[in-house]
């Protein structure tokens, strides 16, 4: 999935479009390493939207660079069909609105 050999940006848009519903996180999805992040992936898993991940935390180069390709300063990020949604606030707004699957299904 990952080609650490292009460079950041074309890295980054390859993420992102290899999956629908695609999320930079800190951590995995087995052990997230920040509340926002697992609070983000419960809030998938109880959609029943299949989604995939990239731990930020295992590379500096993409860590950075998603910032400055979303001009979103914070993680998580989650995208759908190569558009960020947004942080674990606006997932959770549309999560507590009922409005998260339809977003992520539209």
């Amino acid at each position: 999935m990952d080609n650490p050999n292009l460079e950041p940006k074309d890295r980054i848009n390859a993420l992102i479009n290899s999956s629908e519903v695609f999320l930079f996180m800190k951590g995995v999805p087995m052990a997230p390493q920040c509340g926002f992040s697992a609070s983000v992936i419960e809030m998938l898993n109880k959609t029943g939207i299949e989604f995939k991940t990239f731990d930020i935390l295992s590379d500096m180069a993409i860590r950075e660079g998603v910032k400055e390709f979303s001009n979103w300063p914070t993680y998580p990020q989650l995208y759908y069909k190569g558009t960020l949604i947004g942080g674990g606030d606006i997932v959770a707004e549309l999560y507590e609105e009922g409005e998260l699957k339809d977003t992520l299904t539209a």
